[in-house]
């Protein structure tokens, strides 16, 4: 019986399939990694809101092991990549008629700043008008923190150059077909330049994001996972820029909506949710998403932004447990499937931008119980990979 060429195959190369591989690479173990894209983090993890953050909106939800889960992992990204990740002051503006009062907004800071071990602090009113035009009209204070801003897409590009520095192979341009375990392995099909090849692996891991029940359909045997919802979350780029930070604003609708610099003298507006039920490959912006960022933005700024300083739009898809709850208050963590009876098969579902190196060394516990430890190299500590 001939050995399988590849310890692990990842499918998928966003950011939450980049983390297993480099995980999985650094651990020692062979690793593939298939991508349909030419290039990886094209999909859903390029059409984040570009923070590194605890998520300070998830304590409302009472998410505090997510909140101080995230806080920790952004501390260990910006030590480890710290061209790709900075620490930026964030403003939250609390209006006369907001519905987040000022006091609830410090209690949250409070615990946040606890996890964080950064300190908040009260903008003095002298330096309200310096404030990118922030409309001062019944504004009652401005808190100030520091969170981190990245580009998703470099970010996750940079794992995966790390994942293949410590040996993993990268298939772009690659679909995943189908794979079926025989005789102690699986044996999966691809196709690349028009070409069906297959190759063999101890473990399959999923890691498709928005595409992940469609990839378990052609995985056998089957691992049933749980009922999931995807969630479109839509963001503008506009052509006035803001230099002081990023602001943190409430909509019509109690959303939290940020308002944050971007490259080239731009602003980055977002982000919506409606649930979405279409194929991932298709979602766009709506119209409707963008005037409501628009119409958000007017109601909190002097500078009135139409829809002719919309420059670019794009959507990506949040993949969210299913139950009765409103997407905003609906679990962020990862969730990671396995099941004894379907030997060397792991689902990753869901996970946030700046977890994905926390939900990759659970996801290689899972890979250890399964295939034991590597013999190739001793055991790693992603929290020191520098990217």
């Amino acid at each position: 019986m001939t050995e399988p060429i590849y310890d692990i195959v990842v499918i998928g190369a966003g950011i939450q399939g980049a983390g297993v591989a480099q995980a999985a690479a650094a651990c020692g173990y062979k690793t593939l990694v298939i991508e349909k894209y030419p290039q990886a983090g094209l999909g859903t993890s390029c059409k984040s809101s570009k923070l590194i953050h605890g998520g300070l909106r998830y304590l409302e939800s009472g998410q505090f092991k997510l909140v101080y889960e995230c806080l920790r992992e952004r501390k260990y990204l910006l030590k480890n990549a710290p061209r790709l990740v900075k620490l930026i002051p964030f403003y939250i503006p609390v209006y006369a008629n907001s519905i987040r009062s000022a006091w609830l907004i410090w209690l949250g800071l409070s615990i946040y700043s606890l996890f964080s071990l950064k300190k908040f602090s009260i903008v003095n009113k002298k330096d309200w008008s310096s404030l990118d035009g922030l409309n001062l009209k019944n504004l009652k204070c401005i808190y100030k923190y520091f969170d981190a801003q990245t580009d998703d897409k470099e970010l996750t590009q940079a794992v995966i150059m790390s994942a293949e520095k410590n040996g993993a192979d990268i298939f772009y341009n690659t679909d995943f077909k189908k794979s079926y375990f025989q005789k102690s392995k699986h044996i999966v099909t691809y196709t690349q330049n028009k070409k069906e090849n297959s190759t063999t692996c101890r473990c399959i891991v999923n890691c498709t994001g928005p595409w992940v029940i469609s990839t378990q359909n052609k995985i056998k045997p089957a691992l049933k996972t749980p009922d999931i919802e995807l969630v479109a979350g839509t963001h503008i780029i506009v052509d006035k820029p803001i230099t002081r930070g990023v602001y943190y604003i409430e909509a019509a609708d109690r959303r939290a909506v940020f308002v944050m610099p971007w490259k080239e003298q731009q602003t980055l507006i977002g982000t919506t949710e409606r649930l979405y039920s279409d194929n991932p490959d298709n979602i766009t912006p709506t119209e409707s998403e963008k005037l409501y960022l628009l119409e958000t933005y007017n109601s909190r700024f002097n500078t009135q932004l139409t829809t002719d300083n919309i420059k670019e739009s794009f959507a990506g898809l949040r993949v969210l447990p299913h139950n009765n709850q409103s997407a905003f208050n609906k679990s962020r963590e990862s969730l990671i499937i396995t099941n004894e009876k379907q030997p060397g098969l792991i689902t990753l579902i869901g996970g946030k931008l700046t977890a994905y190196r926390a939900s990759s060394e659970e996801v290689l516990i899972k890979i250890k119980e399964i295939l034991g430890p590597s013999e190739k190299k001793p055991p790693c500590d992603t929290r020191k990979i520098k990217l």
